[in-house]
């Protein structure tokens, strides 16, 4: 139950509003209700590092920059959408931000959907030692990439195995 708490506390420390009017605001709030939903069955039962802690607000950018609404859209859809696409095609980044710039947000500005935006797609160097130059276990390791393009690869596996192979049994 405590589990639960902290992944709706921590849903609500990122429902702020958005720009540019209330019902995108509701529709925000909806699309992470949503994410938190999908994403508790998979959530870690102690505390720990990694791509889940990013899962959440990516998965709500994705059903927020889709044009349905949060709760309509099916989980195949979700899945497929933040698939990775080969190279040379337009990744889950631009797509989000594509879809978000179309709606008349600022990626630019200093509000906290752009902040968010800009703090999963920053590219990140792969990371193997510590500060110190110890080797980092290889759960630690980064190889490289978008904190979002990584959140949305461990959101793909497990949204795939808590929901759609649950809903295939």
């Amino acid at each position: 139950m405590a589990d639960t708490r902290d992944l709706w506390w921590a849903a609500g420390r990122l429902a702020f509003p958005v720009p540019p009017g209330e019902w995108m605001t509701l529709k925000w709030h909806r699309a992470l209700r949503r994410a938190a939903t999908l994403l508790e069955p998979a959530w870690p039962k102690e505390y720990s590092g990694g791509p889940f802690t990013h899962a959440l607000p990516t998965v709500a950018l994705v059903l927020y920059a889709g044009d349905s609404e949060p709760d309509e859209v099916p989980v195949e859809q979700l899945v497929a959408a933040l698939t990775p696409n080969p190279e040379g095609e337009p990744q889950i980044e631009d797509t989000v931000r594509e879809a978000l710039t179309g709606r008349g947000h600022d990626l630019e500005d200093d509000s906290p959907l752009s902040a968010l935006f800009r703090q999963l797609t920053e590219y990140r160097p792969p990371l193997a030692y510590s500060a110190g130059g110890l080797e980092l276990p290889s759960m630690e390791q980064w190889p490289g990439g978008t904190l979002m393009r990584e959140a949305a690869r461990w959101s793909t596996y497990w949204l795939d195995y808590h929901h759609l192979s649950a809903s295939s049994a």
